[in-house]
């Protein structure tokens, strides 16, 4: 006996309601048919819908089918017709699937009517109507007949499908949902013409056009553009507001292929070619008024509330889920709370990742939910994580060129602005005494406060670098600790057991000397505050650097002694002095020690020696400072990118800071912006003791105010 496959009707179900979580998604899907009918404008209309039982109208001006593509098409669930004809009369790629969504949409309602005239058969109308009661009797699907009628007609071709009697209303949040759905379906940017355009006949829809169609793109304080080409390798681009090239990124540049996100030998990415744009926003008021703008920066936050986030578009109409409020599938929103430096967010950026993808490596979810996360979408994000990863960088490296290293350069023009003031004041005091006298008392207030801000920088700095020191040194003392109480633990466990008097009392001693010397350490520790925190070394002066390495070997040998890490000075003979205050020596010394220390404490090797190095040198005109340690190396951050703060501490017990501060110190005291460019200030992955090597260039100073070297 030969037999075939059959459904029961309740196949209809699993295939239909249960496929859409919303109705707008099902109101979309009959919208993405009327695209691959070559339509230019489809209208949503529903009638008396905010409760069950009302009518959708949906109305194109497509291509319309004839009586055979309703047959082998429209009623034919499961197939495709992408893989003989993925494109369309107008050259459109295709974006219907297999007939589930629209099998589902079609379900929203107790009864559908289909009204359709074909381009290529003027003046022919073909008819069909379901009724999805007529089911419920019946075995299987297959028993109920349903029958296309043709007619004539004075209509164009397209089509109109109606489901009568919905099974759920639409209330205000649906609507809402509908009509922001509508209104991005085929894009909200400036450029932008897919011949396609949507209309939801209700008034919320009129909200939501308004709100986007105001458009602030040109208030756009940054924007990136990437692209990830036919094999798989990514470039980008900078923009600032002006529309002026910052920098340019090659792949090498943006893909991550290491551990932690190192940048090291990139391979290509696994996904479809595809661009990425993204608009970045500063929503303040200085910003507007910066550029010039007629608007009001206030217009700005609720335009962004609806549009913003990053949207997915595939052959030219948006993908649900991606941008829309609450699925943030970048995670933008999550890398900005692990570091706010310059990142974006959805409140804050609008962007789209556009996709064509010809070879179907895309597959859309059986719900309609997006894409399934197979390799080729999980490479697509990973591009578009790391393009807006690589944005977030140069935009902290042009915002930390731009802060730092002006300082000198300022006092010279600030001395410059003193004398030529003293010059007015003289001939002022010729011709009005009292005046002048009023504008000196300004000018000696002025000179007090920008004095008292300059301790006050010197003082926020030391704290910063005691602050970083406690961090490291309390994190290793705490490992310490836990080690001391499983060594009293163990010997708890083996008095019980009654070993021999020899080996407890060993076991005993050992444990003690360990616990006297961490005390020793935190009592030698306690000190170091204080130290580094005196009023005399925030005065700038002629330091010998070799003194302030003495001085600072002192002040932390005790601890570094207790970590077991070795010391090793190898000074210059002759004493090589800098014109800035103790302070600032002490600092580029403590960070990168301490940096070293942290390094050795994530490798976890405790069989590894610890060494950290330090070498000066003396040049004819300059002062050399080398710190290198047999640590792991750099291996969790990109050497360009260390010196912004909070990357040179990815870990989660680090700050990132303290290599900061070292940059910021080396061009103050040069009056550079490119302190890292012109060599003053470099960096080894592995230096000659296998770990970092930093090297350091500062202007040499021959002899203090007073004649002799300033020690600490």
């Amino acid at each position: 006996m030969s037999t075939h496959l059959r459904f029961a009707p309740e196949i209809l179900v699993r295939l239909g309601e249960e496929l859409i979580p919303h109705p707008d998604l099902g109101v979309i899907e009959l919208v993405r048919n009327a695209y691959d009918a070559d339509a230019t404008h489809c209208t949503v209309t529903l009638h008396n819908a905010s409760q069950p039982g009302g009518t959708l109208v949906v109305a194109d001006d497509g291509d319309g089918m004839t009586a055979e593509s309703i047959r082998e098409g429209f009623l034919l669930i499961g197939r495709s017709t992408k893989p003989t004809s993925p494109l369309t009369r107008k050259e459109r790629r295709k974006v219907g699937e297999k007939g589930l969504g629209r099998l589902a949409a079609l379900r929203l309602g107790r009864q559908v009517e289909l009204f359709t005239r074909p381009r290529e058969e003027p003046g022919v109308e073909h008819v069909l109507v379901i009724d999805w009661s007529a089911y419920e009797s019946v075995r299987t699907v297959e028993e109920v007949e349903l029958i296309v009628e043709t007619r004539p007609t004075r209509k164009g071709p397209g089509t109109n499908l109606t489901v009568h009697r919905l099974r759920q209303g639409f209330d205000d949040a649906e609507m809402e949902r509908l009509a922001r759905a509508m209104r991005l379906l085929t894009g909200f940017f400036d450029d932008e013409d897919t011949g396609f355009q949507t209309t939801l006949n209700a008034p919320q829809f009129e909200r939501v056009a308004e709100a986007v169609n105001r458009g602030f793109f040109d208030e756009h304080e940054y924007k990136l553009e990437a692209h990830l080409d036919e094999q798989g390798y990514a470039r980008t681009v900078l923009y600032n507001w002006k529309g002026e090239e910052i920098v340019r990124g090659e792949h090498s540049d943006v893909a991550p292929d290491g551990p932690r996100g190192q940048l090291q030998a990139p391979l290509k990415y696994e996904a479809p070619s595809a661009s990425f744009e993204l608009w970045m926003f500063l929503l303040d008021k200085r910003s507007f008024e910066l550029r010039g703008s007629r608007r009001q920066y206030t217009e700005l936050r609720p335009w962004l509330k609806v549009v913003g986030g990053v949207h997915l578009f595939h052959r030219g109409l948006r993908v649900h889920p991606y941008g829309d409020s609450g699925f943030d599938w970048l995670d933008l929103n999550l890398m900005r709370s692990r570091s706010p430096e310059l990142r974006p967010s959805t409140n804050n950026s609008v962007g789209r990742v556009s996709v064509d993808d010809p070879d179907d490596t895309l597959i859309p979810k059986t719900d309609r939910m997006g894409f399934q996360e197979n390799l080729a979408f999980i490479e697509l994000r990973s591009f578009a994580r790391s393009a807006t990863d690589w944005a977030a960088r140069e935009r902290k490296r042009i915002r930390d060129n731009n802060r730092t290293g002006n300082a000198a350069t300022v006092r010279k023009e600030k001395d410059q602005a003193k004398r030529a003031v003293k010059e007015v004041l003289k001939d002022l005091q010729r011709f009005n005494p009292v005046q002048a006298r009023q504008v000196s008392e300004l000018v000696d207030t002025q000179e007090r406060y920008i004095q008292a801000l300059e301790r006050d920088r010197l003082l926020y700095r030391s704290l910063a670098t005691v602050g970083i020191s406690t961090a490291v040194f309390a994190h290793e003392s705490l490992s310490t600790a836990v080690g001391l109480g499983e060594d009293l633990e163990m010997l708890e466990r083996r008095s019980r057991k009654l070993l021999d008097a020899e080996t407890y009392e060993e076991k005993i001693n050992s444990t003690l000397g360990r616990a006297q010397r961490s005390a020793a350490s935190i009592h030698s520790f306690a000190k170091v505050p204080l130290r580094m925190l005196r009023r005399n070394k925030r005065r700038a002066a002629a330091v010998d650097v070799n003194e302030a390495c003495r001085e600072f070997a002192e002040m932390f040998g005790g601890y570094l002694q207790d970590w077991h890490i070795k010391l090793d000075l190898d000074l210059c003979d002759e004493p090589v002095c800098v014109l800035t205050p103790i302070a600032d020596i002490e600092s580029i010394y403590a960070n990168l020690v301490i940096n070293a220390a942290h390094a050795f404490a994530r490798s976890n090797d405790p069989s590894g020696e610890r060494t950290v190095l330090i070498r000066t040198r003396a040049e004819a005109d300059r002062v050399v400072i080398d710190v290198a340690d047999s640590g792991p190396g750099l291996t969790d951050v990109a050497v360009q990118d260390m010196w912004l703060p909070g990357e040179g501490g990815r870990s989660s017990d680090g700050t990132g800071l303290g290599l900061t501060i070292v940059k910021d110190i080396v061009a103050d005291l040069h009056g550079k912006k490119t302190v890292l460019e012109e060599g003053e200030l470099s960096a080894e992955i592995h230096g000659e003791l296998g770990g970092a090597a930093f090297h350091i260039r500062l202007p040499r100073q021959a002899e203090g105010r007073d004649g002799q070297a300033a020690t600490p």
